[in-house]
């Protein structure tokens, strides 16, 4: 397997693996877990069993271990909990060549290739492996030997005719290489792979196991999870770990010994049968008429493992390399590079080099992360378009009943209206839009911030940058629309002032749409919630209640809705430009009171002309406001568990 290495500064990637060891074991494994109990019945107040997984095994440098079992047996979240991907209550010791290791340093010396693949689609493959090598790999090097690292796994994997494809026109085979690829970057000593064959045909299957299994043969340490291989494939397997339902160990040891081992439990698989599907079948526990006997059955499989001569010898292993690597009195972990240094310096010196390896700066985190929401927006063009066009069809919508409006007695509350709908309308607009943001990419974020591909500042800031220009752009066209097409008053530089708290309204809005985006995992609740904070915005706007009516201790709540300040500000710029309001002869003081100036209008509305730089400035605290919340909401949500 010829490949250029820069790490290593090598081309010949065999010889750079030889020699390297890690040895991953697990002992006395304890996986505490939440489920409801279904004898329960009360709705409001469920009762929640505690359950617990025993687990113990080990994967040998250059070997290549399958975790087989029924659906339910635990085999993604054993996975998940050896690789330190997993967040909740573990105990027991997770060992590297008998040494216990913390998830920071797990996570650096190991690769996962996750069952379903979560990407950004809109990207092509060489894109996705550029962006993935400049957060995983060393920040120092060579932006140069960064590419040939790239195109070199592209040439291994066969990945170079579809280089230039989008992720989402990829098949299933193609994907679970790209995926590879991408855990392949930073040339991982240890490797998870969840279910790889999931969603593949027979010769997919078959492809990226061997592909596996030559990895494992240059010394790394593969893991996989696997529901049901064919009999094929199940023999490219080196040692097997066979779970039952309820996570109880089965079988743990080599492939080539199944079949005697169970034969000698009285489970012989008949000649038709692939082996590892009648395990599968023999050891499940279904809900059907035999599921005492078979209950039965796997505790006495499971009891027979720990006596037998195979769970001895894994007993034997596991001792040994905890006596062999870490005295008894002394408490030695892998966890600092300081001590990593001291511990693995005589046989493993090229594994120092994932404790000094030098993550990208958090400014490099966003520059590409703005780069790939920028370009994942652009490969999107008919989302924003048709977004534009609808709000410019709004524009035209509330500005054709107001066309030719004359300033008299009558066309104050039209005005007043006409500016209403302006502001309320942008609001609506833009903080709907991004209702969808985070909870539509929450999964993604999950994964790549739990495996520390970047942190949450990087995001965050990448997303208001990148929704920044939308809610300049598109308010500044609408304003022009509706200025224009009305007929309203101040000429250009009216119109640069109309623009500034329609745009300001805008942007507020997008920051109010992003907290809630924040705090919310879906669209729909994310709706129902913001529907009493934006109908107390709205009642506080002015229009539908009078500021002077109201006693001191609610008056201060208009100084939170983004509506007031936008429709003041909006409403201070048009009626500064009315010097005269004609007063009409045919009505009396008592149906109609004339209000012959434009301050005089204002103040019906309970609005002051002094005020504009306060709305301004208020829209502007709204907007920094929402994103400092919705930010420490967006870190909340992303401590969460991923989904893998």
């Amino acid at each position: 397997m010829e490949t250029f290495h820069p790490l290593f500064g090598d081309t010949n990637y065999k010889e750079s693996l030889s020699g390297r060891g890690l040895t991953l074991s697990w002992n006395n494994l304890s996986i505490y877990g939440k489920r409801r109990d279904p004898t329960c019945n009360n709705f409001w107040r469920p009762k929640i069993q505690r359950f617990k997984l025993l687990h113990k095994g080990i994967a040998e440098s250059g070997s290549l271990l399958a975790i087989m079992g029924p659906s339910g047996a635990g085999k993604t979240t054993l996975l998940a909990c050896i690789s330190q991907r997993i967040q909740g209550d573990v105990d027991g010791q997770i060992l590297l060549n008998g040494l216990e290791v913390e998830k920071n340093l797990m996570v650096k010396v190991s690769g996962f290739v996750p069952q379903h693949d979560l990407t950004v689609d809109t990207l092509t493959v060489h894109e996705h492996m550029t962006l993935m090598a400049r957060l995983k790999m060393d920040r120092n090097l060579h932006h140069v030997e960064r590419a040939r690292t790239v195109d070199a796994l592209l040439k291994e994997l066969g990945l170079l005719k579809c280089k230039n494809s989008v992720l989402n026109v990829l098949s299933g085979g193609e994907r679970k290489r790209v995926a590879l690829a991408v855990q392949l970057l930073t040339d991982p000593s240890l490797l998870f792979c969840d279910e790889p064959t999931t969603g593949l045909d027979s010769f997919s299957a078959i492809s990226v196991i061997e592909m596996l299994r030559t990895l494992a043969s240059y010394g790394k340490t593969i893991v996989c999870s696997i529901h049901q291989p064919a009999s094929g494939l199940f023999d490219l397997f080196d040692n097997i770990s066979l779970l039952v339902t309820g996570g109880e160990l089965a079988y743990h040891g080599p492939v080539s010994k199944v079949t005697d081992y169970f034969n000698k439990l009285d489970m012989v698989c008949p000649p038709s049968y692939n082996i590892a599907e009648y395990l599968v079948n023999q050891l499940a526990i279904t809900p059907n008429g035999d599921k005492e006997k078979r209950q039965e059955r796997v505790r006495r499989v499971c009891a027979a493992f720990s006596k037998s001569k195979a769970g001895r010898d894994l007993t034997n292993k596991l001792d040994n390399l905890i006596y062999n690597s870490a005295p008894a009195s002394s408490a030695q972990t892998w966890s600092t590079a300081s001590s990593l240094d001291t511990i693995v310096t005589d046989t493993h010196d090229e594994f120092i080099k994932f404790t000094r390896l030098k993550p990208p700066s958090q400014w490099i985190q966003f520059t590409w992360l703005l780069w790939r929401t920028q370009l994942d927006a652009i490969r999107k063009p008919q989302d924003t378009l048709l977004r534009f066009a609808f709000y410019m069809f709004i524009a035209l919508l509330i500005s054709f009943p107001y066309i030719g409006i004359q300033i008299d007695q009558y066309s104050v509350q039209n005005i007043q209206g006409l500016l209403y709908l302006v502001i309320v309308e942008t609001v609506f607009t833009y903080s709907y839009s991004v209702y969808n943001t985070f909870p539509q990419e929450m999964p993604i974020l999950l994964r790549e911030i739990n495996n520390d591909l970047y942190k949450p500042a990087p995001y965050y800031a990448s997303k208001m940058i990148c929704l920044l220009p939308r809610s300049i752009i598109e308010p500044l066209i609408y304003s022009a629309v509706v200025f224009w097409v009305v007929g309203l008053f101040g000429g250009i530089s009216g119109f640069i002032l109309f623009s500034i708290p329609v745009i300001l309204s805008a942007t507020a809005a997008t920051a109010y749409g992003c907290f809630i985006s924040a705090v919310f995992d879906s669209i729909a609740t994310a709706s129902l919630a913001s529907v009493p904070i934006e109908f107390v915005s709205l009642s506080f706007c002015g229009i539908y209640l009078n500021f002077y009516t109201l006693p001191f201790y609610t008056a201060w709540i208009k100084y939170l809705s983004m509506f007031y300040f936008g429709i003041e500000a909006v409403s201070i710029v048009q009626w500064s430009e009315i010097d005269k309001i004609a007063c009409n002869l045919n009505v009396t003081v008592s149906d109609f009171p004339c209000e012959h100036l434009g301050d005089i209008a204002l103040d019906r509305y309970g609005y002051s002309e002094s005020h504009f730089s306060v709305d301004i400035l208020g829209l502007v605290f709204i907007y920094c406001v929402a994103h400092v919340f919705g930010y420490i909401s967006f870190v909340r949500r992303s401590k969460r568990q991923p989904v893998y």
